[in-house]
């Protein structure tokens, strides 16, 4: 399939999941921000080795009632991703944080990454990024539809990524469990730790695909352990 008869069905996928959890009256209930919309890039699907990577949420996005369409919000992710990893010149600027220092070492090792986030939308505080509450998060991972299938099932069955790789860390447990639609006990023994820093959860996640769990980059970075944990993930599908 086409990169853009793919990135049409997640933007149909998201607009559904919109309607199915009333993201609008959330969003008059508590001060929501725009919502992330995954998509995925030609590089991606032209490569044969590919990973979600899956993060908190995304940072600093504008209020839910400001004019930014979803459309628009899907080519940000587009040009940002090909921008970071220098495959395409945008107008974006050149992030040199961990987590996109983590992207572009998966790709150098190989492995084409793509992003996407547990949580589609953050919180406002004060103009600033602030987690969702539990609340809220168990509200929009409720599953849906004649599949009842979550948002993030249905964009993994779309986006068919080789591997998964979430950099959420230990707090997003709940979220995490719920967006792949397993109960919340089968990840409490799975947790990454200080001693543990990226597992291998494909087991307990019912996911056809290999599935990692880590911390968020700026963590492993200030452990000196990005790198390692990079190498992990791809030594460990090397062997798959």
């Amino acid at each position: 399939m086409m990169v853009q008869k793919i990135n049409e069905e997640l933007l149909r996928l998201q607009e559904e999941w919109l309607e199915q959890c009333n993201a609008e009256r959330l969003a008059s209930l508590y001060p929501l921000s725009r919502p992330f919309s995954f998509a995925v890039t030609q590089h991606y699907i032209e490569s044969d080795l590919r990973i979600m990577v899956v993060g908190q949420e995304a940072k600093d996005y504008g209020s839910y009632t400001s004019d930014w369409p979803l459309t628009a919000i899907q080519q940000f992710t587009v040009d940002y991703t090909d921008r970071q990893l220098g495959y395409r010149k945008t107008d974006n600027k050149y992030n040199r944080s961990p987590f996109w220092k983590l992207f572009r070492s998966l790709d150098r090792l190989g492995i084409a990454p793509v992003w996407n986030n547990v949580d589609k939308f953050h919180q406002i505080k004060d103009n600033k990024t602030i987690p969702l509450s539990l609340e809220i998060e168990r509200q929009l991972n409720i599953p849906y539809g004649d599949e009842c299938l979550t948002l993030l099932q249905r964009e993994i069955e779309v986006a068919q990524p080789t591997a998964i790789l979430f950099v959420t860390g230990p707090y997003y447990h709940e979220t995490m469990a719920r967006s792949l639609g397993i109960p919340d006990e089968k990840l409490n023994d799975q947790s990454p730790s200080p001693d543990y820093l990226c597992r291998n959860i494909s087991a307990v996640c019912g996911v056809d695909r290999p599935i990692f769990w880590s911390y968020h980059p700026a963590y492993l970075q200030r452990k000196h352990s990005l790198q390692d944990t990079v190498e992990y993930v791809v030594s460990a599908l090397a062997c798959t």
